[in-house]
């Protein structure tokens, strides 16, 4: 089976985002298979996968807002800001009150520096940072601007044989935002530490319904490419001679009553001329597909 378009995969704990690559690899039966934004083993849910031409507008859902529940565990510290890094350090937390976390929390709304794990997947010269750890180097990445657009607090409980809180959030935030670093950071603010012992996402970008990865390994769902250009951005349908223009990258005025930003582009037939630029007035374009393919 070979399709053209997004698979929305709810990702199960334990395998990696490039294992779920592999299997929509060979489910699909094609190599042109990628990824909208890295999950952890640990963490479940939304993995926006492309597959065929679908692959060229990964990078423009990567830059998508996501929506996460999580789970921070204060009082304890580890290697990785996770649980499946080493305990580096475990303080008490017989001094908190329900009232400090939640205001302490509350400080991490809007724009704030977040400095990445150092086990990210983010690439130093080349190589993953994790990699470069699992080979012994000492990394550190620099703090980067991210924003939390919101954080809802769901749940405060006490553990008290453990001596730890349990706090289950609801995080709303750009791309690029760590939410293993955030329950670090939340923990360093109250200064007992912490880490993120669950994780789920629940959104990337407009895309909030999906499918266990192993039903769609026994009834494969997936949307196709101009229905996912549809879905995500304004559309613009133009007229025959000016799709013709279009194909060949040519740019246009902006047809009136037209969002700014990125727009799909359609001929009068439907199909799908690609993604476009809509600024001053003007269609540029970014992503073009050839006049002879079928979407």
């Amino acid at each position: 089976m070979t399709i053209e378009g997004i698979v929305l995969v709810d990702k199960p704990s334990g395998p990696t985002s490039h294992d779920v690559v592999a299997k929509m690899r060979k489910l699909f039966n094609t190599r042109k298979v990628g990824h909208a934004g890295t999950l952890d083993p640990m963490a479940t849910g939304m993995l926006v996968i492309g597959v065929g031409r679908a692959t060229r507008l990964l990078g423009y859902f990567t830059a998508h807002e996501k929506e996460y529940l999580g789970t921070v565990c204060l009082g304890v510290s580890t290697t990785t800001d996770d649980s499946q890094g080493e305990i580096l350090k475990v303080t008490s937390t017989a001094q908190l009150t329900q009232s400090m976390i939640l205001e302490t929390i509350r400080e991490f709304r809007g724009p704030i520096m977040q400095q990445p794990s150092a086990v990210s997947a983010i690439k130093i010269d080349g190589k993953r940072a994790y990699a470069r750890v699992r080979d012994g180097e000492e990394v550190v990445i620099p703090p980067r601007s991210v924003v939390i657009h919101d954080l809802e607090i769901l749940k405060v409980s006490r553990n008290q044989e453990s001596d730890t809180f349990d706090v289950e959030l609801r995080v709303v935030c750009s791309a690029g935002t760590y939410i293993r670093a955030l329950a670090r950071d939340i923990g360093s603010s109250l200064g007992v530490g912490g880490h993120l012992t669950a994780l789920r996402r629940t959104r990337s970008g407009v895309f909030d319904t999906m499918v266990p990865m192993a039903q769609l390994q026994e009834d494969p769902k997936y949307l196709d490419l101009s229905d996912t250009i549809r879905k995500a951005f304004p559309v613009v349908t133009l007229s025959l001679e000016d799709s013709s223009k279009a194909r060949n990258g040519v740019r246009l005025p902006t047809p009136i009553d037209v969002e700014s930003g990125n727009v799909g582009v359609f001929d009068s037939t439907g199909f799908a001329i690609g993604i476009f630029d809509n600024s001053d007035s003007e269609l540029k374009p970014l992503v073009v597909f050839s006049s002879n393919e079928k979407l």
